[in-house]
């Protein structure tokens, strides 16, 4: 294989990468509106949309094979390589935290999940994720170490977050224990969401720089 076609796999994977970034930021839209707005097609379509993230990881996983066998790599493609399998891995965790938020809002639908109290914070919660997984896409797009450690900030908001939803919970929660299992839950979720998304972020610094600091 020659080193142009050899780029053309790259690059074809990379664009993969980008386009389930896209996808998990979609989802986590969707399931956010689903939940805030009692929107049960906008839940319809992150459960639905699921698929298309494991069409796509499954596709990354079998170009691997294929670009390694048929060239020898230099370091830096490895480290491509290598971080393509992560990434993909934590861009397709992302969709699924979204369908269990999107779930969460099916199940209790036409009653809203949040009541008044607790919905400053899964609203901030909620903006947060988004604006991670914006840019999550932008990090994957642009190579930019710094914005891949902002992102690590943002993922301390969505942390202090889920601390005052908690402590809000186990402080005599007037709406009964489902509606506290529900918000446990989808505190979680929010949380794991950023997490993954730091991942990203991690494996685009080590592809940069060789080293994870993050």
């Amino acid at each position: 294989m020659s080193r142009d076609n050899f780029d053309e796999q790259l690059d074809r994977l990379t664009g993969v990468l980008a386009a389930m970034s896209r996808d998990a930021g979609a989802a986590i839209r969707g399931a956010s509106t689903a939940l805030l707005e009692v929107d049960r097609g906008a839940a319809e379509m992150v459960v639905a949309g699921d698929a298309v993230l494991d069409v796509r990881r499954a596709e990354v996983e079998a170009m691997i094979p294929e670009v390694l066998i048929r060239h020898q790599p230099v370091a830096s493609d490895l480290r491509l390589v290598v971080c393509a399998l992560r990434i993909a891995s934590a861009l397709d965790r992302m969709g699924d935290l979204a369908v269990h938020i999107a779930k969460i809002a099916l199940m209790r639908h036409p009653v809203g999940v949040v009541p008044e109290p607790a919905l400053p914070v899964i609203t901030g919660m909620a903006d947060a994720a988004v604006r991670i997984a914006d840019k999550t896409a932008v990090v994957l797009a642009t190579r930019d170490r710094l914005d891949a450690m902002q992102l690590g900030l943002d993922d301390d908001e969505v942390d202090a977050a889920q601390e005052r939803l908690l402590s809000m919970l186990v402080a005599g929660w007037p709406y009964g224990v489902e509606s506290a299992i529900d918000l446990a839950l989808l505190g979680r979720y929010y949380e794991r969401y950023a997490d993954n998304a730091v991942n990203v972020a991690r494996q685009v610094v080590f592809l940069v720089t060789g080293t994870i600091r993050l």
